[in-house]
């Protein structure tokens, strides 16, 4: 059997200059994708019924539910059995690294644990930084820069670049209280699936070293992170610097 696609079905996307054809179903999705990132649709709030998302975008029933169920798989909603679909919360104690954990890790350990935000500039794309978010050459972006502390001692350098839009709504929220990665799916809306993570040691840049209360040139632990959201996209990069004999990173690897 051959299945016919009628043109209300459709839409259009670019891709690299070209118009490339987009099923409605995707549209719609990625649709309430946003006013779910945007807070539009905040955590817990109920989705319109199929019929008036029928209604407002002019598709079938078929349409719309191929469109909820993207975002169910994706972990953006959940449906209750006679109540209708609802935004998810993010989970309250998400484990994606140190962007994640590192003000809860001292919580936890009962020592006291803050920030200070010690710069926010524009500037030109790191080759890494470039690469990890696919930017042009001399594209610019954005750093958040934090000084973290356990118990009023300077332990770690967290360095945040991205797209200047995303990264000054981040630079808004309370950084010397939350982590990052918390941030982004309490305030800004957004879900992660995963984090690349490379781990070095480095000698500490001077202006860094002054920050930390270190000498130039003293071996950091530095972690380079990119978050990915649910749907792939890498979101930022971060190089996070630590002082090697107040600070240590472990995981487990589970097969």
């Amino acid at each position: 059997m051959i299945g016919i696609i009628r043109p209300t079905e459709l839409g259009a996307a670019r891709r690299g200059g070209m118009h490339v054809a987009l099923p409605r179903f995707k549209e719609i999705e990625s649709e309430i994708r946003q006013r779910i990132a945007s807070n539009t649709l905040g955590p817990g709030a109920k989705l319109p019924s199929e019929a008036e998302l029928m209604a407002e975008f002019g598709v079938s029933r078929i349409t719309v539910r191929q469109a909820l169920s993207g975002l169910h798989n994706g972990g953006l909603i959940e449906k209750v059995n006679g109540k209708g679909s609802f935004v998810t919360r993010p989970a309250d104690t998400p484990s994606l690294g140190a962007l994640t954990g590192f003000y809860e890790t001292a919580r936890a350990r009962g020592q006291l644990a803050y920030g200070k935000l010690a710069s926010v500039r524009l500037l030109r794309a790191p080759p890494h930084v470039a690469a990890a978010l696919s930017l042009q050459p001399g594209e610019k972006v954005l750093s958040v820069a934090t000084v973290r502390y356990w118990d009023d001692v300077p332990v770690a350098y967290f360095n945040l670049m991205g797209p200047e839009p995303l990264m000054r709504r981040l630079a808004q929220e309370d950084l010397e209280t939350n982590d990052a990665m918390a941030l982004f799916e309490s305030r800004l809306g957004y879900r992660f699936r995963d984090v690349a993570m490379e781990a070095s040691a480095i000698a500490a840049p001077a202006d860094v070293a002054r920050k930390l209360g270190v000498a130039a040139g003293l071996p950091l632990l530095r972690l380079r992170c990119t978050p990915y959201d649910i749907d792939g996209t890498p979101l930022f990069c971060a190089d996070l610097l630590f002082r090697s004999e107040r600070y240590a990173y472990k995981w487990k690897l589970t097969r």
